[in-house]
């Protein structure tokens, strides 16, 4: 049995996890396919620091359905929540995150927005999964999970804690009976999105390709939906919109780097355009941005 089904074994023992099937009644927030969701990349940064607890609080008023945060483990077994591998673009210290035990990380404190040598350095610390879950939970957020160095089981364990059951969404990547993946049954806890897409033919290291004949093979998870990149093409979305696959899920993008960076009236028509393509879950650097486009409460046309 792989580490991750022993984990998670343990932890249903536990009552960590629910039993079973009656996870089915999470909170539909991500189970809707026809709610538009607009999720803030690493929280809302600015004057806030990327992935952190005041990344959160800054999203609060805006309309903004939830933020998304990175995954990884200290040395000492601790999950907590930063992107890079180490520490240097985003704190005043150095080193990678796996090499450093809880109590050295916190000593450190994140530089402002998305960091960098010249980045004025805040008080905030770098923050433990359950910091910013209690700080999600709080603000009335869902959360996207992207589990960089981690399991989902132990992650699941964490969200199930706190109370953030189906709050809580995690992609997957990779055929649904490969080796790598986790035990569905984090999908009672972890609304599951897998990432389904095609890749340009420039190979873009970004895009991690999936099958559109793995739709159904996923529905162990339980999925809330499929990921498909921006740069999938308009036939690709209709493709995957005409494929059989789970009932009642959703299409989930981002518009990261390309897309948030167009002028406005090129941003604004894109998000329509993914809009009109089926997604309805947005991962985005601009989130009270399209927020107002989205809901109709703003932008050109």
């Amino acid at each position: 049995m792989k580490a991750t089904s022993i984990l998670l074994c343990a932890a249903l023992a536990a009552g960590l996890l629910p039993p079973g099937p009656a996870a089915a009644q999470q909170t539909p927030v991500l189970r809707d396919p026809s709610r538009v969701l607009v999720i803030a990349h690493r929280g809302c940064v600015g004057e806030a620091p990327e992935v952190s607890v005041a990344s959160i609080h800054a999203c609060v008023g805006k309309d903004i359905d939830g933020i998304e945060l990175d995954i990884r483990k200290t040395r000492d077994g601790v999950l907590v929540s930063i992107h890079d591998d180490t520490v240097d673009r985003t704190t005043d210290g150095s080193g990678r995150v796996d090499g450093m035990t809880l109590e050295e990380i916190r000593r450190l404190r994140l530089r402002r927005g998305n960091g960098g040598a010249y980045a004025v350095v805040t008080d905030e610390p770098v923050p433990t999964l359950e910091d910013m879950l209690r700080a999600a939970r709080e603000a009335g957020f869902i959360v996207h999970l992207d589990i960089k160095d981690a399991t989902h089981a132990e992650v699941a364990a964490v969200v199930q804690r706190l109370g953030m059951a189906g709050r809580a969404s995690a992609w997957i990547s990779g055929a649904p009976a490969a080796a790598h993946q986790p035990d569905p049954r984090v999908g009672e806890v972890l609304a599951i999105i897998p990432r389904i897409q095609e890749c340009p033919p420039s190979e873009h290291p970004a895009c991690r390709s999936g099958a559109l004949d793995d739709l159904e093979g996923f529905a162990a998870y339980r999925p809330a939906g499929y990921f498909l990149w921006y740069r999938s093409t308009p036939a690709f979305f209709q493709r995957f919109n005409a494929a059989a696959r789970v009932p009642e899920t959703r299409v989930a993008t981002e518009t990261l780097w390309e897309i948030d960076n167009l002028p406005t009236p090129q941003r604004h028509a894109r998000y329509r355009e993914l809009r009109a393509l089926g997604a309805t879950l947005f991962l985005t650097d601009k989130p009270a941005d399209m927020a107002r486009v989205l809901r109709g409460q703003g932008g050109e046309g």
